[in-house]
Parts: C-alpha cells; structure tokens; sequence
C-alpha cells in the first residue's frame, strides 16, 4: 500500500473506461474537475472551475480501473491533474505495479513542472511514461497527434513507448464517438465542424 493512502480522494469531473485515441493504445481516462489556465475554446469548460464533482478515493478508483480488461494504460486529464499531484501519485503507484502505463496531460510545461516546489508533482512526474505538456492555444490549433496546438510537446519520460515517438510527431489527430443508451460521447481532439453535423443528424436534421 501507499505511506498515507488512506483518506486520499481525487475530485472527477468524468471517466470513460475504454478509449484508443487518448494516448496509445487502448486506455481508461480520467478527468479530473478544475484547472487555472481557462483556455479560450478549452475542449472541456465544464471541467474547469475549482468546484466538488464526483470525490473518489484512490483505493475504489485503482480497483475499477484494474477491473476492466484489456487496458494498457490510463491517461490523466482535465481540468488540470498537476493541482491533485499527491492522490494522482499514489493512483499512479499502484497502476504501475500492476504492469499499467500512465499517461498524463497538465497545461503547465515540463520547465515549470520541474520548478514547483510542491514535492508530489515531482513524485507524479516520475511515475509517468508520456507526459503532454503545454496549454490550449486556439490561434495554434494543429491538426496534431493526442494534442489541439502545436505549442503542446509529447514527453516520453521512459522507455515504454520508443515505438509511439515517430507517431507522436507525424500522425494526425483522433476523435472516438462512443453512442449508447445515454446518449453519445466525443473524445480525443474534437472537431466542431465533425460535432455540429453529428447533433444535426442525431436531432433528424
């Protein structure tokens, strides 16, 4: 077990168990809920004010990302997951020993990162395989591998994924549409163009 582990939550904005265009290969991906950068055209406003949506402790959300099959990693987004760096971490530390790969996305640089004097950042950073780094920038906007602008920089912090890197910087964006009895779900890098036709069709447009 994580030193401390007991009583650390993680606040949720939303999770999706299953997706193959949030990092390579097949992964769950959380949102965490609150972030400070409040991008212009942020994919995700919703998940931006610092408020309580879904608390969830690390324990519960370890076992039900390790009870879904055919995973090989999780990826970290948001909102911003640096701003919950200590129960990210411990999440982290028990994937990893499970054989799972962490991805994470953070708005802040890994120059900035590497500066902050808050000691679980750096503990976070260590557990990571790839690291996404950078904001949102609307007049940047690229048509670009896991990322929306090119000043976003793909960090491969191990040796985990050398067969992604040539991808990481050739390869062109990817959106998934998830439909089910809730309703339909979009991820990856969004288009809106892509978004408006769906709606029209699913409203019989």
């Amino acid at each position: 077990m994580v030193s401390g582990l007991e009583g650390q939550k993680l606040n949720i904005a939303a999770e999706l168990p299953n997706s193959i265009v949030n990092g390579p290969g097949a992964r769950y991906v959380i949102w965490v809920q609150g972030c400070p950068f409040k991008c212009p055209e942020c994919f995700n406003p919703d998940f931006q004010p610092f408020i309580e949506k879904n608390l969830v402790s690390v324990e519960e959300l370890a076992d039900r990302i390790l009870s879904v099959k055919d995973i090989e990693g999780v990826t970290y987004s948001g909102g911003e997951p640096m701003i919950q760096a200590e129960p990210l971490y411990s999440l982290s530390s028990l994937l990893k020993k499970q054989g799972l790969t962490i991805l994470c996305y953070s708005g802040f640089t890994i120059e900035q990162l590497r500066l902050k004097k808050y000691p679980y950042v750096g503990k976070l950073l260590n557990q990571l395989d790839i690291l996404i780094d950078g904001p949102y920038v609307k007049d940047k906007k690229a048509n670009l591998l896991w990322r929306g602008s090119n000043n976003q920089r793909v960090h491969f912090m191990t040796d985990a994924y050398n067969d992604s890197k040539l991808s990481a910087e050739h390869d062109t964006s990817e959106m998934e549409i998830l439909v089910g009895e809730e309703g339909m779900t979009l991820t990856g890098m969004t288009h809106k163009e892509i978004i408006k036709r769906l709606l029209k069709v699913v409203a019989g447009g």
